[in-house]
């Protein structure tokens, strides 16, 4: 159960602070490896811009292969030029665009599965705490001084709090709960909740 999860709502407040830490840590590592992987497609793109150029000067060398005289040879060479400054650049693009994938994914990848495990794993047991916490607080609101709501407490004392602690209240706690001395157990038990009695 949540409320046994946890020793007490100071516990709660230091797991929420380390599990919102433990998700920024992980979305940070998530931005740095698509910021990493994604980088390189720079280098598709300068294919892409050594392709372009290729094919630029194939075009080039086309027009010199319209004249008469010198034209024919230079023509079917600039053609091959051409053709190859094409294909250079479709794969540059290609590249570039399946690097940009696999930074998207592998940043997506590093941030979702330990923040998932994470959360999958705290939050149905943050939530029963705080269900816990809520049952209690309106049973506290309606019936403060109630010695059956003192005697449930002081019982859930007896199981949540250090023996330590136990004896800081009474000196027989078990026998102080059969006697009906429960106010002092009772409240340490609110306060490891994070709750007092109304004023």
């Amino acid at each position: 159960m949540g409320a046994q999860f946890f020793s007490s709502a100071r516990a709660v407040r230091l797991t929420d602070i380390g599990v919102a830490v433990w998700v920024a840590v992980w979305i940070a590592v998530g931005l740095v490896v698509w910021h990493d992987i994604g980088a390189q497609a720079g280098l598709a793109e300068d294919v892409v811009m050594v392709g372009s150029a290729v094919r630029q000067t194939g075009q080039a060398l086309g027009g010199v292969g319209g004249l008469p005289l010198i034209g024919g040879e230079i023509g079917n060479f600039a053609d091959g030029i051409q053709s190859m400054g094409a294909e250079v650049e479709q794969s540059g693009r290609d590249s570039r665009d399946a690097i940009r994938r696999s930074a998207a994914v592998a940043g997506v990848a590093a941030v979702v599965l330990p923040v998932a495990m994470a959360l999958l794993l705290y939050v149905p047991v943050r939530i029963r705490w705080r269900r816990d916490v809520a049952a209690v607080a309106t049973a506290l609101s309606g019936a403060a001084d109630d010695p059956a709501l003192d005697h449930y407490l002081a019982r859930r004392a007896l199981v949540a709090l250090r023996w330590d602690e136990l004896l800081t209240l009474t000196p027989d706690p078990w026998g102080a709960v059969g006697r009906g001395e429960c106010r002092a157990l009772a409240d340490a038990e609110l306060a490891r909740l994070g709750l007092s009695r109304r004023a």
